[in-house]
């Protein structure tokens, strides 16, 4: 078995890797234009994986942004960070949805005030970025903050003050536990409840159930600091070279 994130992992977006020739596109926008490619090394190593692994996506895209990865999986999939769980005929697990609706009905008030909160500094700051909640099927999931143009020192400045909420949630009680992903011209706010190793061991454990005779052997991939936990979920992790795992934790070997 493979865990897999998407983004940055299985092919990343042409802002960060202009395509070459040899690049395919795998994920577009909404109005069908392309935007993010896998390099020949990319496709080599995918279409490996699919002939000898079972093959999990875990991504944090919603319903909508996954439907246009033109990747076939055949297996379950992991979405909005752990929030979603589908099978493997795209179906939504309908356990696990109930599960996370309990879960965002806890956090939903925290989630509402600190999109306004961010919005407002934003305009203070005079940083132009997106503010916005990430909502599937009617389930508040998470906040993300980008720069439409790119501009990193935006995105930086408001990491920074994330993190400085999250550090003085005594102050903000309903912060308690929320967790800063940053990386690239991506922040995420995510509530203490969601998180992608959370559904990669309920996958796992439906698996295992439906191969009640067979050892799974399972492997987390991924390029993201909060990649690892879900990695840490499986008995062997596999990090790209040019990753933010990789820089972060292997930068001065």
């Amino acid at each position: 078995m493979l865990f897999v994130d998407l983004d940055d992992t299985l092919f990343c977006s042409d802002r960060k890797h202009p395509p070459t020739p040899h690049c395919v596109p795998l994920a577009f926008l909404k109005d069908g234009q392309p935007i993010s490619y896998a390099s020949a090394a990319q496709q080599s190593m995918l279409q490996l994986l699919q002939q000898t692994m079972e093959v999990v996506p875990v991504t944090a895209r919603n319903l909508n942004a996954f439907s246009r990865v033109r990747i076939d999986f055949s297996s379950a999939a992991i979405l909005n960070y752990g929030g979603t769980v589908l099978d493997a005929d795209g179906q939504i697990d309908a356990a696990w949805l109930e599960r996370s609706q309990r879960a965002s009905a806890s956090t939903l008030d925290a989630l509402t005030a600190l999109e306004r909160d961010l919005l407002a500094h934003c305009a203070s700051a005079g940083l132009a970025l997106s503010v916005r909640t990430i909502s599937d099927h009617g389930v508040a999931f998470y906040i993300v903050i980008k720069s439409p143009s790119g501009q990193l020192q935006d995105i930086d400045a408001i990491a920074a003050h994330c993190a400085r909420l999250c550090q003085q949630s005594e102050q903000s009680p309903s912060l308690a536990g929320f967790r800063l992903h940053h990386n690239g011209n991506n922040v995420a706010l995510l509530p203490p409840w969601l998180d992608k190793s959370h559904a990669v061991a309920y996958v796992k454990h439906k698996l295992a159930q439906r191969h009640p005779d067979m050892d799974m052997v399972t492997f987390g991939m991924g390029d993201s600091l909060v990649d690892l936990a879900f990695m840490n979920q499986c008995q062997y992790m596999i990090v790209p070279s040019a990753s933010q795992i990789a820089q972060t934790r292997m930068g001065a070997l």
